[in-house]
């Protein structure tokens, strides 16, 4: 009879751990990033955070836990998150936090898919801007600052002006009569160059970075404040409302 109860507390001792890390699958929380559902105390204990949306299977304990950022072992930047979910590529590198399920995927983030917040067409407005940063040498802030200034200027649209007869001539989503403004940024033509570069998404993102890359410390102020000092617009406390969405935005956009 003891060796019984020896055997039976043994068989309990190895089971316990799978049963207190069980995987619920995976899962993308609100701000936009894949994640698993397991544990708030062990997702906690690995630097996760966890959404408490109801997002997974089982009791209010589990919840689908997000990582961190990451780069992979080519310092290409990327996040965490389960290889299952990764449309690029996994860096088996131990970079990530986790079991093995979890590794550095960088690549196949910019396509495909409504972005947080965002319909189909200013998702891809989105990706165009996140693209940009990164092409224009920026890190993931600037994009967050553009963001932010497009969400406030148009929601991220593009607009052509009723005063500007040219900016019909573009494709573009809605139409205002804000001075001569146009686009996503609503830059004006006159100090900002041509209504077809103004009206271009790709062309008027890398014109605001290059006004970005000239305001001195600009990393060091909020994001809204930096999108004020490009845009000087007279409503300068909007831009910060939108630093909860433009960071979920460009955590998958840049």
């Amino acid at each position: 009879m003891k060796q019984l109860r020896m055997i039976l507390l043994i068989i309990f001792v190895v089971t316990l751990p799978s049963v207190t890390i069980a995987q619920y699958g995976n899962c993308v929380a609100r701000n936009g990033r894949s994640g698993e559902c397991i544990s708030t105390s062990r997702c906690s204990s690995l630097g996760g955070a966890s959404d408490p949306a109801n997002l997974c299977p089982g009791d209010q304990t589990i919840q689908c836990c997000t990582y961190r950022d990451c780069k992979n072992s080519q310092g290409v930047a990327g996040s965490c998150q389960p290889t299952a979910t990764c449309a690029g590529k996994s860096d088996p590198a131990n970079l990530c936090p986790g079991g093995n399920n979890i590794q550095c995927c960088t690549g196949g983030s910019s396509s495909g898919g409504n972005l947080p917040y965002l319909n189909a067409k200013q998702s891809t407005y989105a990706r165009i801007i996140g693209k940009a940063a990164r092409d224009n040498g920026l890190p993931r802030r600037a994009c967050e600052v553009a963001i932010v200034t497009a969400i406030v200027e148009s929601n991220i649209r593009v607009y052509a002006n009723s005063k500007v007869a040219e900016s019909y001539k573009y494709p573009h989503d809605a139409v205002g009569s804000d001075h001569d403004s146009v686009g996503i940024f609503q830059q004006r033509p006159q100090f900002w160059g041509t209504v077809k570069d103004c009206m271009d998404p790709k062309t008027s993102a890398n014109k605001f970075y290059n006004a970005l890359k000239g305001v001195a410390g600009w990393q060091s102020v909020s994001v809204g404040t930096a999108a004020q000092k490009v845009q000087r617009s007279a409503y300068p406390l909007r831009y910060d409302e939108h630093t909860t969405k433009a960071t979920a935005i460009c955590n998958i956009a840049y």
